[in-house]
């Protein structure tokens, strides 16, 4: 063998390696006859994206497959919010709604959702406010306004918001500006 040859075999291993370590896990679990992780998206999940961000001229929450996006979030605990979070919302709203939530019409739903979201956020906020409902809005909020359809249609992109001066006098030692608020800590 030679050293060209020996070098080019070495290349194609190494570039198999960086390829395999990019294949998703789910593929590789699913290749192994091991399932994937699955999403439970509900009915209480998609109603209350329908009723916090709905379909108007552009599409809403539920339409931008922000269910699926609050699922995965909540399983992964993103944003402090847990699994368990979903249930205590239901079990709040339904003790609200005197019944089943979800068996309520829309108007009646979107009552119940004003009286809880006003104990969670509003001026009647109180320590009693709920907090799984604050964490489950703010998932909606935020995989809303990060999807394809919030951020590219009911949001209007400027690269450069305002004015745009080439010449800024920059002195040794000054720091860089920066306003990607992805780097907020959740």
């Amino acid at each position: 063998m030679r050293r060209r040859e020996l070098l080019a075999g070495a290349g194609w291993v190494a570039a198999a390696g960086a390829v395999w370590t990019l294949v998703p896990r789910a593929a590789t679990a699913s290749a192994a006859g091991v399932a994937a992780p699955s999403v439970v998206v509900d009915a209480l999940l998609e109603r209350l994206c329908d009723l916090v961000i709905p379909d108007t001229d552009t599409p809403g929450a539920r339409a931008a497959g922000v269910p699926a996006f609050v699922a995965l979030a909540l399983q992964h605990q993103l944003a402090g919010a847990a699994p368990a979070d979903r249930d205590a919302l239901r079990r709040r709203l339904d003790r609200e709604a005197g019944g089943a939530f979800l068996g309520l019409v829309p108007a009646a739903q979107q009552a119940v959702l004003a009286r809880v979201d006003a104990a969670s956020f509003g001026r009647e906020a109180s320590a009693a406010g709920e907090p799984a409902w604050a964490r489950i809005k703010q998932l909606i909020v935020m995989g809303y306004y990060t999807s394809e359809v919030g951020a590219s249609q009911e949001l209007q992109y400027t690269l450069v918001p305002g004015r745009w001066d080439p010449d800024v006098p920059v002195k040794p030692g000054d720091r860089g500006s920066s306003s990607d608020w992805t780097g907020q800590t959740f």
